[in-house]
């Protein structure tokens, strides 16, 4: 048979809520088998243990031995070799009855967990479907019995198949035929020997596998965590191990597999080892950018320079700190005409290459387009005629006297602080001082926007954070909720409150504040931010970068989440992400598919804003650069 070659797949399977395959978390199958030696109660206590260590299924044996041998065999197994003498009575023994099944699988689920289930015949196998689990395993023994295979393909459920004691041709002739049934399936390396020692795992065989075009894992009989944790730090997508409540306990599986603290350990690496895995796209870390600005090198100009000079070598020179065009840009930089004056010691920029930093803005966007201000370059930014002008506030920028010069078509946003000295404004805090504190930082800002709102056009909009981050302790989103409901309303008693639209913005999962990384508890979830709207008759600030880092966190899927949320919508903020805490990343260089995601927004009528990670610098250059990239898709 012609081996099947392919490339492997960007899709995934699906098993129960979780997607498998390239890009997504390592899904971690605890393999309880039969090491509950036939008591209904110790694999509840195995699902348990599975359950608090995180693993993402638990997964089961079923057997009908009638079907699998002949009765003289089950009858007399004392007649036959030594493997038989002890196998069938120990299987006899632990077979769980179907009933038991039924109502281990309801438990695993209401402990978060995908059930799954090995069938070893037919008769086995028609039970799992009749059950409705989400997923079929087959185990190694049966790659070769095609009937099984066969059978169980007819169901369309995900199939996750074991490669161990099989040859290559045999595993491609699984593959083959399971590829014709057009379902979804897995395939793990495996060795079938218990225990394999370190030098016959031959891990390479992952990557071997990986010309299927499906996704690949590690089934492994080893003692210990380390080999599951180097084969998911080479990529692979499953990991099963066995568990058991006590390795000395008597049974074929149970020297190989984990206690319950040696597999909550064993999880809690892979999740690290997903964390390193990252994707294969380049990105910089907030620490490497501001390390690249102090420690890098830029283009200055060496002299004064007037505009229409046409910039030959000996203007430039190379100096610190990394602000402006880097060194390897100088022959694009050279032969250029100067677009501006320039001073001796003047940073070169993007726009000295590309134009006047306009971009052709005008007239590009049909839609209410603006840019992120603050006092010190509101005029600057108003030069590019946007529609509207966001101003993000500190704490400190409400205790100083601002007063735009002139009246100007642009609709006005005001950003609310987010800090309040050394603590988070927080409108879901508990504490009432805490909570009050921050509903009088809303009202001043409030207050804010409304005397220079005479100034700009339209309604002033308030974006404010709710709050509910916590360090340490997970909070009651019920609780945050309550707390929130009362300072809406107590600020909405407010007479100026009127006069504005007060919206709250949705949160990320894993923010950072005073240099260390916190937990959203509250207004991160679609449904519940939806929820909390329509009952308040509030609208948000959609942030496209926290709604794409929730949705990594939480497995979900953007695209639901932006449909969900875009009618209670009247702001937009936009920039990519990447992982789970990277948000205000550049457009185009974190991990959401703009070509999928930005036409969701075709219809939007709101106002909307690039909000770039210290994008204000050097004259904004980096909402410039997002404008020019969202430009490209034709949305807005």
């Amino acid at each position: 048979m012609k081996e099947i070659e392919s490339t492997r797949p960007e899709t995934a399977i699906k098993v129960g809520r979780h997607l498998i395959g390239n890009g997504h978390p390592t899904y971690v199958i605890a393999e309880i088998g039969i090491n509950h030696n036939g008591d209904e109660d110790a694999a509840r206590r195995l699902i348990d243990a599975a359950a608090q260590a995180q693993a993402d299924a638990v997964k089961f044996q079923k057997r009908d031995l009638p079907s699998l041998y002949r009765k003289d065999i089950l009858e007399h197994p004392e007649r036959f070799e030594q493997y038989f003498q002890y196998i069938v009575p120990h299987l006899k023994k632990v077979e769980l009855s179907d009933e038991v099944l039924a109502r281990l699988k309801a438990h695993a689920e209401s402990q978060g967990l995908d059930f799954i289930c090995t069938p070893f015949d037919i008769k086995s196998a028609d039970l799992l479907n009749e059950l409705d689990i989400p997923a079929i395993k087959i185990a190694s023994a049966d790659l070769t019995n095609f009937e099984l295979l066969s059978h169980v393909a007819g169901f369309g459920k995900p199939m996750i198949v074991s490669t161990g004691m099989s040859t290559w041709t045999e595993i491609n002739s699984a593959a083959s035929l399971l590829r014709g049934f057009r379902i979804p399936f897995a395939l793990l390396h495996c060795r079938s020997v218990y225990p394999v020692w370190p030098r016959d795992v031959n891990l390479r065989m992952i990557n071997r596998l990986r010309c299927f075009g499906v996704p690949v894992g590690y089934s492994g009989h080893e003692l210990g965590i380390t080999i599951a944790l180097v084969a998911a730090s080479m990529g692979a997508d499953i990991i099963e191990k066995h568990i058991t409540l006590d390795r000395t306990q008597e049974g074929p599986d149970h020297k190989v597999s984990l206690e319950p603290y040696e597999f909550k350990r064993l999880v809690r690496d892979i999740r690290i080892a997903d964390q390193a895995m990252g994707n294969e796209k380049r990105f910089l870390l907030r620490g490497e950018v501001l390390n690249r600005e102090l420690f890098g090198k830029s283009l200055l100009a060496s002299c004064d320079i007037p505009r229409g000079t046409r910039i030959t070598e000996d203007m430039v020179q190379v100096r610190g700190p990394g602000k402006g065009l880097p060194p390897y840009r100088l022959q694009d930089l050279i032969g250029k005409t100067a677009r501006r004056d320039l001073k001796e010691g003047d940073f070169f920029m993007e726009e000295d290459l590309d134009g006047d930093g306009i971009l052709g803005l005008n007239g590009a966007f049909k839609t209410k387009w603006g840019l992120i201000a603050r006092f010190s370059d509101y005029e600057e930014m108003l030069h590019y005629a946007p529609k509207v002008l966001e101003f993000h506030l500190a704490q400190r920028d409400l205790e100083v006297a601002f007063k735009p010069h002139g009246d100007h078509r642009c609709e006005l946003v005001v950003h609310a602080p987010e800090y309040m000295g050394e603590r988070l404004a927080d409108l879901c805090s508990t504490e009432e001082a805490v909570r009050m504190a921050s509903i009088q930082v809303i009202q001043r800002t409030i207050r804010f926007a409304l005397e220079i709102a005479p100034h700009f056009s339209g309604r002033p909009k308030i974006i404010v954070h709710p709050g509910a981050m916590s360090l340490q302790r997970k909070l009651d989103p019920a609780g945050l909720e309550e707390m929130l409901a009362r300072s809406l309303d107590e600020l909405r008693r407010l007479p100026e409150t009127r006069e504005v639209e007060l919206l709250l913005e949705n949160l990320p999962p894993y923010p950072w504040y005073f240099g260390g990384q916190w937990k959203g508890n509250y207004f991160m979830d679609p449904d519940e931010i939806s929820s909390f709207c329509q009952k308040h008759q509030v609208r948000i600030c959609f942030d496209l970068s926290h709604a794409a880092l929730y949705c990594n966190a939480k497995e979900k899927d953007l695209e639901g989440a932006i449909l969900s949320l875009l009618p209670i919508s009247s702001h937009l903020h936009l920039a990519d992400a990447y992982g789970l805490d990277g948000e205000g990343v550049q457009i185009d260089e974190g991990d959401i598919d703009m070509g999928r995601i930005l036409p969701l927004f075709k219809d939007f009528q709101g106002t909307w804003v690039p909000e770039i990670w210290r994008g204000h610098l050097h004259g904004g250059q980096g909402f410039f650069t997002a404008l020019r990239r969202i430009k490209r898709y034709n949305v807005f």
